[in-house]
């Protein structure tokens, strides 16, 4: 037998070289003798098996091909009885041994390194829903063939089909197949398609990560330094810890830091008391009890550790007892963090080795993407409504007072500051955000949104000059209170709020205005002074701002124009999210885009 073995209390065991699997001889009488092996769950197993059972096979055979489709690794268990003594063992040939066995059972083991395993495991988390197929080798030796895992179809492999096929199923393969890709020039024909790798290498993830990147947005997560290169060539890069991740519930979390707290006070004190006693003791203060303690550390000693001075064992002692209260924890509290190579290589570490920080990502993502694009319609909006009162309307003497001025934009920078305070939804919504500022939707936004500001101003203007009597107003003359200023400045005040009111998007990715409170306090705010300010409630403050009295006719239109003027808007905005709704990027398209250049630059 090419094996080792080894004699124990129970009998005796040896392990074939080579082989994953073990024997146990018992020393009971009779001998019972037992096999042990691990194998990957494989049809062509099954078949030497059937060979070597001769009892309990129908038990083995029906839960086996319940788990069979899961790619599993299992650890099978047959016995026998020998009459042979256990001295006899060493010079038994294998094939005596494996025949005439019966199955005891087995137990199952799931392991990430095989493609069954890894297209099992992407079913149950939803990553494939579509039927898998498994590239691997030919059962005929020529080329290569796509396998489902429980070999009812056998499709030939052909790299100019792969695109086609995964129109209809969700596509496996391992390492070995990526090194055919390499040599035969198809890793841009066949990857970018494939959804599940199993069994891959550093260097091949890396290859991997590159492919991807050229028509897709992608996020790698790792935790060892085998990660590290797929993580630099991602978009996005995190790093995992191993670490125990944070209990959910708040009560369990009450339950650990109480734990935790009672654990950390014990060590405390058993490490004050010990350090007193051994600081008694060696300024002979100490009492009996101290010698008493003394006399049992003493006896606990090693002899390796006797020729230690009595300060040294004390220092060793301490440091012994820090670290524990340093690294020992409950599993429950919050983990000591030790970065590694996947977080120097990352810019987002996971301080758990669970992968559920990815969505916080993709969350904040969408929110700080979203947030962008409206903070630059707002500030379009504002920019083109300013351009055309500092132009136009300063031609004829329209200006605006100091203190009005500086109102305005107290009311700007603090909508400014409180839209940034939306916070993300804690659900991932299905709906995306659009991806650029460049698109149809905003432009359509923008441009129809200035018309109706710009209609509302000059109607308002128009209307104003009306009750005014005629005067030539030069531009360049000094700011003074008229009717026009006024209803200018009325006018700017709610083109400002309805700007920020109706461009603001809250659900489905940040909190709506009514959940984002001092935004919508803010908004209530500027509504209110509008209001006070045209109905001329509080004359005072009218004289304050400079604002002179408005007729009753021209108050009560520019109340009704107001209204109008947001709810025309409002409509507007959310008409154009029905037609115009963020789209998932085409990738196949630039995937191909980028296959084609590469191949041109390699015949040229």
């Amino acid at each position: 037998m090419n094996g080792s073995c080894c004699l124990h209390s129970g009998g005796i065991c040896w392990l074939w070289k080579g082989l994953r699997k073990l024997w146990i001889i018992s020393s009971l009488v009779p001998l019972k003798l037992y096999r042990i092996d691990s194998l990957m769950c494989h049809h062509h197993m099954l078949r030497r098996i059937r060979n070597i059972l001769v009892k309990g096979l129908v038990s083995y055979l029906l839960p086996i091909k319940n788990i069979i489709l899961g790619g599993v690794v299992f650890i099978n268990c047959y016995y026998t009885y020998v009459t042979f003594l256990v001295s006899e063992a060493r010079s038994l040939d294998r094939d005596i041994v494996e025949s005439g066995l019966t199955f005891a059972g087995f137990a199952v083991m799931i392991t990430g390194d095989q493609a069954l395993t890894a297209c099992h495991v992407a079913s149950q988390v939803h990553i494939i829903s579509k039927p898998a197929l498994i590239l691997g080798p030919a059962r005929n030796g020529d080329g290569y063939e796509w396998i489902s895992p429980d070999e009812a179809e056998i499709i030939q492999y052909s790299d100019k089909e792969v695109e086609a096929l995964s129109e209809i199923y969700d596509l496996c393969i391992g390492g070995d197949c990526i090194e055919m890709l390499q040599r035969t020039s198809a890793v841009l024909r066949v990857i970018p398609y494939v959804k599940v790798f199993a069994r891959v290498a550093p260097e091949q993830k890396e290859l991997i990560l590159t492919t991807f990147k050229m028509g897709r947005i992608t996020l790698m997560c790792g935790d060892g330094t085998n990660d590290v290169g797929a993580q630099k060539q991602a978009n996005v890069g995190v790093a995992l810890l191993n670490a125990v991740p944070p209990s959910q519930s708040g009560k369990s979390s009450e339950t650990s830091k109480d734990e935790s707290t009672e654990s950390v006070k014990s060590k405390k004190s058993k490490l004050t008391l010990e350090a007193t006693g051994k600081a008694l003791i060696l300024n002979g203060e100490g009492s009996s009890k101290g010698k008493g303690t003394s006399r049992s550390d003493t006896t606990n000693i090693s002899s390796s550790n006797r020729h230690l001075t009595a300060a040294e064992m004390q220092r060793r002692k301490l440091k012994k007892l820090m670290d524990e209260l340093n690294e020992e924890g409950d599993g429950h509290s919050a983990p000591i963090v030790k970065l590694g190579d996947a977080s120097m290589a990352s810019p987002f570490t996971a301080k758990h080795a669970s992968v559920a920080p990815t969505m916080d990502i993709i969350r904040q993502g969408r929110s700080t993407l979203v947030t962008t694009l409206q903070m630059f319609k707002i500030l379009g909006l504002n920019c083109l409504a300013t351009a055309y009162v500092l132009s136009v309307m300063y031609l004829d003497g329209v200006k605006l007072g100091d203190v009005q001025a500086t109102i305005s934009g107290i009311f700007t920078a603090a909508f400014f500051l409180f839209i940034s305070h939306a916070c993300p939804l804690p659900t991932l919504s299905a709906t995306r955000p659009h991806p650029n500022v460049f698109c149809s939707y905003v432009f359509l936004s923008l441009m129809g949104q200035f018309a109706m500001h710009l209609f509302f101003l000059i109607l308002s203007v128009k209307e104003a000059e009306k009750y005014m009597p005629e005067e030539r107003i030069e531009p360049d003359s000094n700011f003074h209170p008229n009717l026009v200023n006024t209803v200018s400045y009325m006018v700017s005040m709610m083109l400002q709020v309805a700007t920020f009111a109706v461009n603001y998007m809250g659900h489905p990715f940040n909190q709506s205005i009514a959940e984002n409170k001092p935004f919508l306090y803010a908004l209530l705010g500027a509504v209110c002074f509008f209001t006070f300010i045209t109905s001329d409630l509080f004359r005072d403050l009218n004289d304050w701002l400079k604002l002179v009295l408005l007729p009753v006719g021209l108050r009560n239109k520019l109340m009704v124009w107001a209204f109008l003027l947001f709810l025309c808007c409002y409509s507007w905005e959310r008409l154009l999210r029905l037609p115009f709704p963020g789209k998932i990027p085409s990738w196949k398209k630039r995937q191909r885009v980028a296959t084609a250049n590469l191949e041109k630059k390699k015949h040229a």
